[in-house]
């Protein structure tokens, strides 16, 4: 591994950037009104709702950003004064104020991750107003000072983002470049036959819903940033951004169609090194992206480092050795398998010179790779904030209505016990057990007890880092210095290192007590206590009615599925003629589809072992659905050309039996009787007879062109495979016992 280029992507990272303007927007206010004014407890009110709109702050469209930041903004400032009035009433007032905001403000993760950081954040600002003994006029007040700490971060934000629009698009399109060569290595080693297959195929599902992930974060701030057309063209480095994300896009659409039967692969070339060659080829190309995506990090033009064409040589000279030997008469599923690999890995390199071309501004030109027009909007993900979704929620199978009881209950609890336990008599920080609480706790219970092992270690960690730094460093300065890194590495590292980012946080938060209480240490071992108590109760609470994955499986997998079916139906068109615009929405959709049911399965596989169902029949379902999307790809320029050539119907006949079988899988209740086994599969024998027929009847046709022929043995055996796919999938969705 190398370190140092991870430690620069890092820095060069959205990551980075975001956590820099996060730390940059709280801190700054604090300063002027900490020490500049010497306001101390304003600086801290208008430092808390800074803190509360940072929150939401994280990348997307400019658009929508305004939106959020200034929706938390009010939302927050409107929890803390309600907070603070019922501070001011009687104690039960502040009991029953401060449930009602915990279940309401919990219910908004129906409206997806953005609403849910905004629940967050006002729950936060929520726990740390709930100690205050306020009078109403000081309740306006501290809701006044947040109100205007928030403004200020929302319009600090805007003008930062407004400024540097081109560098945040250009990291944001860096992330899908890493993973995507991230998934090419794990497409790389399924040519090597010292690797497991089973294990190849985890790799590569975890890696593609990362691809996944990233491709729609990419696409929202890219597509949704693009401005309104008047002259027809675009500004050279929106241009630039366009087209590599086009370009990237393209890529793993070419590598997911790299894909064929690699058990059958390996036994017949188990004593070649032909598999070797497209292991190492496959590898460098992954190099060369990820060379590419750090080039666009730091907005450098990227140069070829790398020359595949040794290794192009050696397949070549491989394959021409295997066809002198009669391997395409002997074996010609291994053969059309092996050329197929090598032309889509070829096409690979394509792409790649390409997005060579496209990181330099002056030889990207200035025509995009495809049209740019109002349909582009349809490829970005709409999120509906009716309030009859909040109401149709409101029942106890909701997902979301468990988690928000679950929340309430555990704060509570919380503060129950900080109330009432001698030890905490006293002490004025039940927040932090709160906080603690509400930052665990996750809709998910496997999201919880990740959260729960990652929140008790990194404060512990925390804690221990600033007694070992108090005790060494004595200079203000220096303090502040290593507060502020601090709490910008918390905030960068937020987002895909939640442990360690903690331990960043709790230092931060800690010494800033230390400015505040100079010479007290025993808040260090306060703060180590009260998440101690935090993760007790939230880890208590998550069994509490929880909903556990698997029952949220079953309409994952047939949208899978169906999204499947709809992207061999997109691809095939009607009579050969394909919508082009339909096809690019059908891939799209199917593989955020997949990315949903990947995603979920990993997480249930962290729940306990009793709430692990049906794994077996998911996990082939899972490796069936990206087997039949990888055919689908690797057949998309041919088979609508193949459809209109064929005048026996034949082909379109296979790719409707396809269809149909998806259709059957989709269809196919839990405990459904299975139908005749036995006539089914006669029927998928009978379609592998005409597909046989089909090619002979080519080859015997006079002056019949190779190329032709090549292309629809091509065709045919990936047709077989996916007719063999098909029937797995509905073997399994007829198998699994899942909730409806």
């Amino acid at each position: 591994m190398d370190y140092q280029t991870d430690i620069k992507k890092f820095l060069y990272s959205h990551y980075f950037f975001t956590g820099t303007r996060q730390a940059l927007g709280v801190v700054l206010p604090a300063l002027v009104l900490f020490w500049g004014m010497d306001q101390h407890l304003l600086g801290i009110e208008v430092a808390s709702g800074a803190l509360c709109a940072s929150v939401v702050d994280i990348n997307g469209p400019l658009r929508h950003k305004h939106a959020e930041l200034l929706s938390c903004t009010l939302l927050g400032a409107l929890t803390v004064l309600i907070t603070g009035m019922a501070t001011a009433a009687q104690p039960w007032q502040l009991w029953i104020t401060s449930l009602i905001l915990t279940f309401g403000l919990s219910m908004l993760v129906i409206y997806g991750y953005r609403a849910s950081l905004v629940s967050f954040a006002c729950l936060m600002m929520m726990v740390l107003n709930v100690e205050g003994d306020l009078t109403r006029h000081q309740a306006v007040l501290d809701a006044g000072a947040v109100l205007a700490g928030g403004l200020w971060y929302t319009y600090f934000s805007l003008v930062v983002c407004r400024v540097w629009w081109f560098r945040i698009e250009q990291q944001t399109l860096a992330e899908c470049f890493f993973v995507t060569a991230q998934y090419l290595e794990a497409k790389a080693a399924f040519y090597d036959t010292s690797t497991d297959i089973d294990d190849c195929y985890r790799r590569l599902i975890a890696a593609q819903v990362n691809v996944v992930e990233k491709q729609q974060a990419a696409r929202e701030i890219i597509l949704r940033n693009l401005p309104r057309l008047r002259t027809g063209t675009l500004e050279p480095r929106r241009t630039m951004l366009f087209n590599l994300f086009i370009n990237i896009v393209d890529l793993h659409e070419v590598v997911v169609s790299v894909h064929t039967d690699y058990p059958m692969l390996r036994r017949e070339f188990a004593d070649h090194d032909v598999l070797l060659f497209f292991r190492d080829m496959i590898r460098k190309i992954a190099n060369e992206v990820d060379a590419i995506g750090y080039a666009i990090a730091t907005n450098e033009p990227s140069r070829a480092q790398r020359s595949w064409r040794a290794e192009f040589r050696a397949i070549e000279y491989e394959i021409e050795l295997m066809r002198k030997q009669s391997l395409p008469q002997r074996s010609p599923e291994a053969y059309q398998a092996l050329t197929s690999t090598f032309r889509r890995v070829w096409s690979s390199t394509r792409v790649v010179e390409r997005m060579h071309r496209n990181t330099n501004l002056a030889t990207a030109g200035a025509a995009t790779e495809v049209q740019i027009d109002q349909a582009l909007v349809r490829f970005t993900s709409r999120q509906s904030y009716s309030p009859k979704l909040l109401w149709k929620n409101l029942t106890f199978s909701s997902p979301s209505f468990r988690h928000a009881l679950r929340v309430t209950i555990a704060i509570t609890a919380g503060m129950i016990i900080c109330e009432n336990w001698s030890l905490l008599a006293g002490q004025a920080h039940s927040y932090w057990v709160l906080l603690t609480i509400i930052v665990i706790l996750k809709p998910g219970f496997s999201l919880t007890k990740q959260k729960n092992a990652q929140r008790l270690t990194g404060t512990l960690v925390g804690c221990v880092s600033v007694l070992i730094i108090l005790a060494f460093v004595h200079k203000a300065w220096v303090l502040l210095a290593l507060m502020f890194f601090c709490m910008v590495m918390g905030n960068s590292l937020s987002l895909f290192n939640y442990g360690l980012s903690v331990v960043f946080m709790s230092s931060y938060v800690l010494l800033l007590f230390h400015f505040l209480l100079p010479g007290s240490l025993s808040v260090i071992g306060e703060r180590a206590i009260d998440t101690l108590i935090g993760s007790a109760v939230a880890l208590v609470c998550s069994y509490l009615f929880p909903y556990w994955e698997y029952r949220l499986m079953g309409p994952l997998i047939r949208q899978a599925v169906q999204s499947t079916r709809a992207y061999l139906e997109s691809c095939a068109g009607r009579d050969g003629k394909r919508d082009d615009l339909a096809y690019r929405m059908a891939r799209k959709d199917m593989h955020i589809a997949f990315g949903n049911f990947g995603a979920a399965f990993r997480r249930m596989m962290l729940e306990p072992k009793s709430k692990q169902v049906s794994v077996g029949e998911l996990n082939d379902l899972l490796v069936q659905n990206h087997v039949m999307a990888s055919y689908i790809t690797g057949m998309s320029d041919v088979l609508p050309r193949q459809i209109a050539a064929d005048k026996s119907g034949e082909l379109g006949q296979v790719v409707s039996a396809i269809s149909d079988l998806l259709s059957q899988a989709v269809a196919a209740p839990a405990a459904s009787v299975p139908t005749d086994t036995q006539a089914a599969s006669e029927a998928m024998r009978d379609y592998t007879r005409r597909l046989d027929a089909l090619v002979v009847a080519q080859e015997q046709q006079p002056g019949a062109p190779e190329a032709h022929v090549q292309e629809i043995k091509q065709v045919v055996h990936q047709l077989k495979q996916m007719l063999r796919a098909g029937e797995l999938i509905l073997r399994d969705m007829r198998a699994v016992r899942l909730p409806a």
